[in-house]
């Protein structure tokens, strides 16, 4: 069944999936097999899954500069923690902003797309800001978009396709300026921001340290190494958490109400979590932001010793771009041969290059990388061969 499929446990997928190690694995699928059956739902039948969800969200709350006097909810992905921060924007304005008759949100161009399915879902309306030249969100264009019917504004640490943060903290002043709901997307690099700052690298501040910051979203399936279906939604108050509950009565059944998009939820991802978080410990996760930041160095030295190559900077955390300056080295034609040697690659559409987001697991694979690089870039430009942009590598 997976003959076609690429080889992520070999290291050849940068994305999608996040891997530690075997012995991480062993640990999360027994967590995962002793709450098969049950059901997050039920939380008067399954009281362990509370706890676990409690603890959970507990660790997060700390991780990202808050206390008990927060609170979480965790959901299916990095989608849901979105659709859920949107959706309690929108109750939250309907109480807080009145006079609004028609809400939007701003948010610069490179938030998410989970955005702007759960805008599309919702009914709202979205107004994207271009970015800076330096790939973050431009301030001035954001403060431009902002009018008496925008509700929420929002800022990434980082931001997906190009793996910069914004200025959280600038973008915060707005928030206060303006009594706006401030969303803080973590989902990609939530659980390794913390770390590299606590090795000495210079992070900025994007989390509930920032004081006008409402919601933050952070998946454990990614650097948290979680399984999939793993992420949480954090909020500055068990008041804002609120926003997001669904209550249902006119049924004959009685009360139904929900925190999540999901009704029945399945409580493995739960106990693989607090496995993840257990086991590798604050120590854990700083072993494993050394092996990316080495595994990073190692990508820039190797890339940019390739001669019409150029990384793309700057580059705050563990996703690097890369494109040609050569005019004879087309980098689509490029992903398209180290394709062809069983790379899984992502290309970014603006700028048009290829994305490596690193983890742990290709320390195995980064030198077979760039080997293959060096032969893809040789071959693509003795050919001259072309080819076209690939939309598909996100889908």
């Amino acid at each position: 069944m997976k003959a076609e499929d690429c080889d992520w446990d070999g290291g050849k997928v940068p994305g999608y999936t996040y891997k530690m190690g075997d012995d991480l694995d062993y640990v999360i699928r027994e967590a995962y097999q002793l709450y098969f059956g049950e059901n997050a739902l039920g939380r008067n039948a399954f009281k362990s899954v509370t706890k676990l969800e409690q603890s959970i969200v507990g660790f997060c709350l700390r991780l990202f500069g808050h206390d008990d006097t927060g609170a979480g909810i965790f959901t299916s992905g990095g989608t849901e923690s979105i659709f859920l921060a949107v959706k309690s924007a929108r109750e939250w304005a309907k109480r807080n902003k009145p006079g609004v008759t028609k809400p939007n949100l701003v948010m610069p161009v490179s938030a998410h797309a989970a955005f702007g399915k759960a805008i599309y879902y919702m009914g709202l309306e979205s107004r994207r800001v271009p970015l800076g030249r330096d790939y973050r969100a431009d301030i001035e264009g954001l403060r431009a978009a902002i009018d008496d019917n925008t509700i929420m504004i929002i800022g990434s640490a980082p931001a997906y396709a190009h793996g910069n943060f914004d200025d959280i903290e600038s973008i915060g002043e707005l928030a206060r300026a303006h009594k706006l709901w401030f969303h803080v997307d973590a989902c990609l690099g939530g659980f390794v921001a913390p770390f590299v700052k606590r090795l000495g690298y210079a992070i900025p501040v994007f989390d509930f340290t920032v004081p006008q910051l409402t919601s933050l979203s952070a998946d454990l399936h990614k650097y948290g190494y979680a399984p999939k279906g793993s992420s949480v939604l954090l909020y500055r108050t068990p008041e804002h958490k609120e926003f997001a509950k669904f209550t249902f009565r006119d049924w004959p059944r009685g009360l139904y109400q929900t925190y999540t998009f999901l009704g029945s939820r399945p409580a493995g991802p739960l106990a693989g979590s607090f496995a993840a978080i257990n086991f590798l410990g604050e120590e854990g996760y700083l072993d494993a932001a050394r092996v990316m930041l080495s595994i990073k160095e190692k990508l820039v030295a190797g890339i940019s010793a390739i001669d019409g190559l150029r990384v793309y900077q700057p580059s705050d955390l563990i996703i690097l771009l890369y494109d040609s300056l050569d005019p004879a080295i087309d980098i689509n034609a490029v992903a398209e041969e180290m394709r062809k040697r069983g790379w899984f690659v992502g290309v970014v559409a603006d700028p048009v290059a290829i994305s490596f987001p690193i983890n742990p697991i290709h320390e195995q694979s980064v030198d077979q990388y760039l080997e293959d690089l060096r032969a893809c870039v040789g071959l693509v430009k003795a050919s001259g061969k072309s080819a076209a942009y690939d939309e598909a590598t996100y889908t």
